[in-house]
């Protein structure tokens, strides 16, 4: 599918429009969001740090936060250069920048950290493991299908944007994207070995979507000499803005304080 083929119609919306935060201690950290997420996933945590005097940024991934469409025309080669141009971006303009992600942020938060060993990162619900087995498939499935429509019923939300982007993303599977996904797990699991970045990692274990496993692997397979886990047990899949997205904060805050 050409991007110049993108339909006129195509515009990011508010929630989902990426922040940029100036701070004081001329530290910067990137924030980044997850698959079918936004920038506003990591909203919370991302004033929380600026308040601690970090610059933020939190980038939009191509695709995402925009429409359907649109995200069906994204890649994963697309999403992993957004997070390097931002890495490289908040460099230019920060003495050190420290790195963040859920989900599949976490996933190229390892990416990114292979490449340029930033000196601290967290993952959070890093999905280097995900629960469903099925994604094994989507290279497959993705040649017939390219969206699944999903057998629960909408959440219901009072918020339109937040309603924007439950029918546009959350509604359905995503074969094709998902394969996407995969891909970047692959080439995560294969890299993993060169992180020697101090780690934070985090998990719940109430996330029906990445489990625990996943934040072991993690711990058991970086090269990193300082590494830390912490679990948590009310959070579900986005830790950042959940029931205990005050002490996720917190525990971020202290790991890039230290």
């Amino acid at each position: 599918m050409s991007i110049l083929n993108l339909p006129k119609n195509i515009k990011t919306i508010h929630i989902s429009q990426p922040l940029f935060l100036q701070g004081t201690n001329k530290k910067g950290i990137l924030l980044i969001h997850g698959f079918t997420g936004s920038p506003h996933d990591m909203l919370y945590l991302g004033k929380r740090l600026n308040n601690e005097g970090y610059t933020v940024f939190i980038p939009r991934l191509p695709g995402h936060g925009t429409s359907s469409e649109d995200f069906l025309r994204s890649t994963w080669k697309d999403w992993l250069r957004r997070v390097i141009d931002s890495y490289f971006d908040l460099s230019g303009i920060c003495d050190e920048v420290y790195v963040a992600g859920l989900s599949m942020g976490g996933v190229l938060t390892l990416i990114l950290s292979s490449i340029v060993n930033p000196p601290k990162i967290a993952t959070i619900a890093g999905a280097i493991i995900v629960n469903d087995r099925k994604i094994n498939l989507t290279p497959f499935i993705s040649l017939f299908l390219k969206k699944i429509k999903r057998k629960w019923a909408n959440q219901s939300y009072e918020n339109e944007d937040l309603k924007y982007l439950s029918n546009e993303y959350w509604t359905y599977h995503w074969p094709l994207q998902a394969k996407h996904l995969l891909k970047l797990m692959s080439i995560a699991k294969k890299r993993i070995k060169k992180i020697t970045s101090d780690i934070l990692i985090l998990a719940s274990e109430k996330d029906e979507t990445v489990p625990i496993e996943a934040a072991y692997y993690i711990y058991k397979n970086v090269s990193s000499i300082k590494k830390e886990i912490k679990i948590f047990k009310e959070s579900g899949h986005v830790m950042t803005n959940d029931v205990e997205k005050e002490k996720v904060a917190d525990e971020i805050i202290k790991w890039f304080n230290q």
